[in-house]
């Protein structure tokens, strides 16, 4: 037919949401939906493309492995899941996918709290008196007080929120905590028309606070982004929550994902940057969309899926129908959600050294900017504990203001310009820290996800810096003089552009139950689309971009629910 659009569908992103809605556009049954309809117009399967700046489908899940290390699986990216609750991932990763999975440790009473210069231990965090911070009389009672698993300053958060909401606790146990939430009003007004910290600072002294943020592990969920959101958010990380893992790295969701996607018929454009979309008309009368890419290339598509975080869009020309000044409203709404900078790097050591300080698994804090370290498990199952005399990996893992410290011992300045990929395809134009061998390519078709996890580690080279810094942050933490040198580093800095952030948050005076389903569609009427994590009710997990992926292909576009096995 003459002006038949190239695809069907276009996907812009190969993060989770833009395979897994791809995936789901090929493999699911179209029912009565519009894709049954473009299907009969092509008088086939409907066509379905998706682009890719990058190399490789997966955005902000990012698994690697370093050669010294090769049958342990570091995740630079997102990490776990939260199961059963979050639905649609636990479904998707061990009834669909059946990926083979292991629960996370992270609260060891035997690790390490070195708060204020004093090195203390996680049980020590029970009882106020050994902690270098000043409490006021009535806080430091309660948590002496305190029995049960949650026995940390961190519960002080908990306790505001409780005598603001008497019911979020009974809510959270018969899982309508965020029904409840929803309808509470705080001082006359909704809660989200509050930020989370302007609600703590009522009820927590200056101190208090800071030991909360502090021992919570994460800035962020002490921040004052949208109160609803965030209290929702603050209870996917006390104690008693079950954390999962991928054995094979997190990242093998996405890929396996793009091989059912391909087998299917989708296609994949890797090095694919959009520059700008707007109408395009089209034989059969519907419009539809023109995409114009960096290349010059242009493709034509009955619809398209945005499947990007804020600052991706941002990047984009601001013209057409959705991103141009015609359109306002999708402009202003984009800045409803504040992008939340994230940090990982991971050492590499010859020996665990860390074993003669008593700390063998799970987490450890400080108030230094590596905030969180991780006695990454070893091993092929994400299980195992290496011997003292065995190599091992940590992990520093922190947002916010400690990442611009981090950022600060970046030496590449090509990572500095705007719009530019921080990826595998980045060359370094920096002496490398550690001799670097080719990552090796894939001989078989099993060997490809190796293949990449390597690349993966080979292409976030830390640098000197970095490494030294961290280095000496974790012998101060660990309370020794001297340790070997790591062999091996890697990082990533989420708040690079395209990405902007690692995560996102609600602003406060957003109502996020209205702001969701409004943001999946931009312009009434025409067929552009938008899912991802940025603007989901599970913001901060995989969950909230497969959330938004459905309510695309269900409510929009008609598919039917995803069949479960």
């Amino acid at each position: 037919m003459a002006n038949e659009p190239d695809v069907d569908v276009a996907i812009i992103g190969g993060g989770i949401s833009g395979i897994y809605a791809g995936w789901r556009l090929l493999a699911s049954p179209l029912g009565s939906s519009q894709p049954a309809e473009w299907a009969q117009k092509r008088d086939g399967p409907i066509k379905v493309a998706l682009f890719e700046g990058s190399d490789r489908i997966g955005g902000r899940l990012l698994s690697g492995r370093s050669p010294h290390m090769a049958d342990t699986t570091a995740e630079l990216g997102g990490m776990r899941y939260v199961a059963p609750a979050q639905k649609l991932v636990t479904a998707l990763v061990e009834r669909v996918l059946r990926l083979p999975f292991h629960e996370q440790v992270v609260a060891v009473d035997a690790n390490i709290a070195f708060l204020r210069g004093r090195l203390l231990r996680s049980r020590d965090l029970a009882s106020p008196a050994p902690l270098p911070f000043w409490f006021s009389p009535e806080e430091a009672a309660w948590l002496a007080a305190r029995t049960g698993p949650d026995q940390t300053p961190s519960a002080l958060i908990q306790r505001v929120l409780t005598r603001l909401m008497p019911d979020v606790l009974a809510r959270l146990q018969a899982g309508t905590l965020r029904e409840y939430l929803a309808s509470v009003q705080v001082g006359g007004l909704p809660l989200w028309r509050h930020g989370f910290w302007n609600l703590l600072a009522e009820g927590m002294s200056p101190d208090g606070y800071v030991a909360a943020r502090t021992t919570i592990g994460y800035d962020c969920l002490g921040g004052n982004s949208n109160a609803l959101d965030l209290t929702a958010a603050f209870f996917d990380f006390v104690p008693g929550v079950s954390y999962r893992m991928v054995n094979d790295g997190y990242e093998a969701v996405p890929w396996q994902l793009q091989q059912r996607f391909q087998q299917a018929g989708g296609e994949v454009r890797f090095g694919t940057w959009l520059e700008g979309f707007g109408a395009h008309g089209l034989a059969d009368g519907p419009q539809g969309v023109r995409l114009r890419f960096r290349d010059g290339s242009d493709v034509t598509a009955r619809a398209v899926i945005l499947a990007m975080p804020r600052r991706s869009i941002e990047l984009l020309r601001p013209e057409g129908e959705v991103l141009g000044p015609s359109n306002m409203a999708f402009r202003q709404a984009l800045a409803s959600v504040t992008a939340i900078p994230l940090f990982k790097l991971f050492l590499l050591y010859p020996q665990c050294w860390w074993q003669q300080a008593g700390v063998t698994k799970g987490r450890s804090l400080t108030d230094m900017p590596l905030r969180q370290c991780y006695y990454w498990p070893s091993g092929p199952d994400g299980t195992g504990v290496p011997k003292p005399s065995e190599p091992g990996l940590l992990m520093a893992y922190d947002d916010l203001l400690n990442v611009s410290f981090w950022s600060g011992l970046d030496t590449r300045r090509e990572v500095q310009k705007a719009s530019r990929h921080p990826g595998a395809t980045h060359h370094h134009h920096h002496w490398p820290l550690f001799p670097r061998s080719p990552a090796p390519e894939a001989t078989a078709p099993g060997d490809e996800y190796a293949a990449l996890l390597q690349r993966n580690w080979t292409g976030h080279t830390a640098t000197a810096p970095m490494v030294r810094e961290m280095h000496r942050q974790l012998m101060l933490m660990h309370g020794v003089d001297t340790a070997p040198e790591p062999i091996d580093a890697a990082y990533m800095d989420w708040g690079r552009d395209p990405y902007g952030g690692g995560v996102h948050l609600w602003n406060p005076n957003f109502f996020s139950d209205e702001m969701m389903p409004r943001m999946t569609q931009p312009l009434d009427g025409f067929p552009c689309y938008l899912c991802g994590e940025a603007y989901s009710t599970n913001q901060t997990w995989v969950e909230g971009a497969l959330q938004t992926a459905e309510i695309v292909l269900q409510k929009r576009l008609g598919l039917p629910a995803l069949e479960l096995p």
